[in-house]
């Protein structure tokens, strides 16, 4: 599918075509009529003429594209005709489809589509730009610059915000594509495409993906070849959502839009204006060969505050060389220091910007530079964007620029627009910037490596197939290689005690019921246990609490484990309707619900996925040892990844919740486990 006549078409024919100006239909004529460099037809068969052009009262023989705009209820008719007249490509404008319960409608437009071969965008869309022939078929009414970013929206109003912001800011772009309701077409047909194409750089807003694990993987091939930047809407604020040791309640929709992004190597963007910025950015600029940073202002504080900046988005602050530090030194004022960042004074001229941009920028260990301009007496601002304008055709690194101000600085700032260096109104968004710059980067280096997990297949489906609690679950990880404590389950408390001798005391008391998965929240776990009384005694008040809190639950009896101590990990696996296995770890015990603190993956997990999933943690110091205390990453990886792949290998699980994993020297312990099946 190269969607060759949805966007490069010698013909496109209206249907709908209005003789009202403010209607859809004569908007989107209008838009044609100007600026295609083709052959455009109004068809209606109520109107003669359009626009000084001749109605059609159908479809012309030869149309490679059309356009419709008629009422919802007509459109499966027009596609019929669409359909005799060998028509190539569709863009359904109309409304009235399943965005408002009608999907039997749009299934017929849909399969007529599909019965011809049909290339078809929409229903419910705002059209389709193409600035390579100055092709508006949309009811926009503004033509974007052309430029090398192509935009998709799964949001109509979202387009139109877009083209605003980028006609005012003179940012360019190549395709400008609505999705509306995706019946046929979608994201991932447009990312196969964009791939191939002249495209620098894709910005995409998204409300939400049907065909999840299809997009990661054409995601992930296009983001190899060219970055790509999302926003997506439908995030949650609430902290709670994400702090239950359950899986179920933990791995919410956008913690796995957050990790299928991350794994595809997409760019996420958190508003429509960083959306613009990162955008234009991967468009004009080389990707930084590292994330060293040069600052060059004529004014303390904004300086200060980049520095900051960079600092907390984990970039650094380039250490001039000696060499370098002996030129500045030369060429700036007496109250100038050599230092990072370069506080070039207020009274800054354009040719003293020139210096420090032509050493500074020379300098192996700058690897971007931010230059700030602030309007002050002696600011020359238009020679200074034009300096900085020559400084970016010179250098290969990426130079931003952010000329703190309004009205007085917009001269400089057209001139940046025009020369494609990147301004923001604050340097903070600079160095945001930069902070996904360097991400991409870091995605393109990171090669991913998959670890061939043996398993006992028999052994993993008997205990899928028979699952009834705690030792079918025991078992299923076993066969997996899990390493697990010494364990008995008993029914009865002598049992109970001779099973305690054989585990070892002290040991752990845990009651085993297929209808209780919060255990501590019912006291029904007991630690400690040091002997024979004890243990009785903790395992009749484990029944009792279990009947007292949790009445008619099925008891399948306690269980008795060895008491191990160490580094308690959550582990856990909720299946993603979009994504599939979304793998989730976070401390264990309390303290995933305590702290909030957890990070997500998409299966398969691979070694660097899971590395990354770690130093994502706020808590990740713990992981890899304080105070001289052994490491404990590469089990938790281990465990990562083989939840991974048994997730992948059984998709009758919905839901795997392992709290804690408890990591004791280089080996870790699954202390216990729940599942839920679909």
């Amino acid at each position: 599918m190269t969607l060759d006549k949805l966007f490069t078409p010698d013909s496109i024919a209206v249907v709908g075509a209005s003789r009202k100006e403010g209607k859809t239909g004569h908007e989107i004529f209008e838009n044609l009529l100007h600026d295609f460099e083709g052959e455009v037809t109004p068809v209606n068969p109520k109107a003669e003429e359009i626009e000084g052009v001749k109605a059609k009262d159908e479809i012309p023989e030869g149309t490679e594209l059309i356009v419709i705009s008629v009422p919802g209820k007509i459109v499966p008719q027009v596609m019929e005709d669409a359909a005799d007249k060998n028509v190539e490509a569709a863009i359904v404008i109309s409304a009235g489809f399943s965005e408002v319960g009608e999907e039997n409608l749009e299934r017929q437009v849909v399969e007529k589509a599909e019965e011809a071969d049909i290339d078809l965008l929409g229903p419910n869309v705002l059209g389709l730009i193409n600035t390579e022939n100055s092709m508006n078929a949309s009811f926009a009414s503004k033509m974007p610059e052309a430029g090398n970013i192509s935009f998709m929206s799964q949001s109509g109003a979202f387009c139109t915000a877009i083209l605003d912001y980028s006609k005012a800011e003179h940012i360019g772009f190549r395709h400008f594509v609505s999705l509306g309701n995706k019946s046929i077409l979608n994201e991932v047909d447009f990312l196969r495409k964009w791939r191939e194409d002249e495209t620098d750089a894709i910005i995409s807003y998204t409300e939400g993906i049907e065909n999840g694990r299809e997009f990661m993987e054409e995601a992930e091939k296009t983001s190899r070849e060219k970055p790509i930047v999302m926003v997506k809407s439908g995030r949650t604020d609430k902290g709670g959502d994400a702090a239950s040791s359950h899986t179920g309640s933990i791995a919410g929709s956008y913690q796995a839009y957050q990790a299928a992004f991350r794994k595809a190597g997409i760019i996420e963007a958190e508003s429509n204006r960083e959306l613009l910025d990162y955008g234009r950015a991967f468009s004009y600029q080389e990707v930084p060969e590292g994330g060293k940073i040069a600052i060059i202002t004529n004014a303390g504080g904004p300086g200060v505050i980049t520095t900051d900046e960079i600092s907390q988005k984990g970039l650094e602050l380039a250490e001039f060389s000696d060499e370098i530090k002996k030129k500045l030194e030369e060429e700036m004022p007496d109250e100038s220091t050599p230092h990072n960042p370069l506080d070039v004074i207020g009274d800054a001229g354009h040719t003293r910007y020139r210096k420090a941009l032509d050493i500074i920028l020379e300098d192996e260990e700058v690897d971007a530079a931010i230059v700030v301009l602030t309007p002050q007496a002696n600011t020359e601002i238009e020679k200074t964007a034009k300096t900085i304008s020559k400084a970016n055709e010179k250098f290969d690194k990426p130079i931003f620029a952010s000329f703190m101000g309004e009205e007085d600085v917009q001269k400089g700032i057209d001139i940046l627009e025009e020369n494609h260096v990147p301004d923001f109104q604050d340097p903070v968004d600079a160095v945001k910037t930069l902070k996904a710059m360097n991400q991409y980067r870091e995605f393109l280096e990171t090669e991913k490596t998959f670890r061939d997990i043996e398993y006992d297949e028999k052994k993993a489906e008997r205990a899928v197939r028979d699952y009834a609690g705690y030792e079918d679950g025991h078992e299923l990880l076993e066969a997996y290689g899990f390493n697990l404590p010494l364990t008995k389950v008993e029914d009865a408390p002598h049992p109970a005690q001779e099973a305690a001798s054989k585990v070892g005391y002290p040991c752990v008391l845990k009651i085993d019921s297929p209808d209780i998965s919060h255990k501590t929240e019912i006291d029904g776990v007991k630690t400690g246990i040091e002997n024979r009384e004890d243990l009785k005694e903790n395992f009749l008040q484990i029944v009792d609490n279990v009947h007292h809190e949790k009445p008619g639950s099925k008891i399948n009896g306690i269980i008795i484990q060895e008491q191990l101590d160490g580094l308690e990990v959550a582990l856990g696996m909720k299946r993603d309707p979009q994504f599939g296995p979304t793998i989730l770890i976070g401390l264990g015990g309390i303290y995933i619900e305590a702290l909030h603190d957890i990070s997500f993956g998409i299966a398969p997990i691979s070694e660097e996925e899971a590395e990354q999933m770690i130093e994502e943690l706020e808590s990740s110091d713990l992981f890899e040892g304080v105070r001289g205390e052994e490491s404990h990453i590469e089990p938790v990886k281990d465990a990562i990844i083989r939840l991974g792949e048994l997730a992948m290998n059984h998709e009758e699980i919905s839901e795997i919740d392992i709290n804690p994993l408890i990591v004791k020297g280089d080996t870790g312990y699954i202390g216990d486990i729940e599942m839920e099946f679909e």
